[in-house]
This record gives C-alpha cells, structure tokens and sequence, in this order.
C-alpha cells in the first residue's frame, strides 16, 4: 500500500499502540476538519489504514 507523504504526516501525528486506536484518533478528527483537501487526505489515510493488516501495520509505524 502506497502513503503519499501528506498521509504518512497525518497518520505520524495519530500514531498509537495499535491500529486500532490509530484510526480511533483519526476519525475523531474528521467532523471537525473544515478545509477540504486535508478531510480528504485524511479519509484517503483511514481508508488505507483499514486494509492493512494489525501485524504489517504496526511494523510500517514504527
């Protein structure tokens, strides 16, 4: 799965012991975004979170 550099910078801010909770911190964000390139960057990154694996995604965090 390919981040572009603004995803990984999003998900680097929301990073958390799994990836659970990584996607729990970012979807709390989402309601309150207002500009809309960076809702989307951030969408774009929960969807790719979402299909990753626990184990590969931990590893791609670290």
């Amino acid at each position: 799965m390919k981040f572009s550099k603004s995803e990984l910078d999003i998900i680097y801010q929301y990073v958390a012991p799994t990836r659970a909770e990584t996607l729990a911190g970012m979807k709390g964000i989402v309601p309150v975004i207002k500009d809309i390139l960076t809702k989307a960057i951030v969408e774009n990154a929960i969807r790719k979170l979402e299909k990753i694996p626990e184990p590969e995604c931990s590893q791609m965090v670290l």
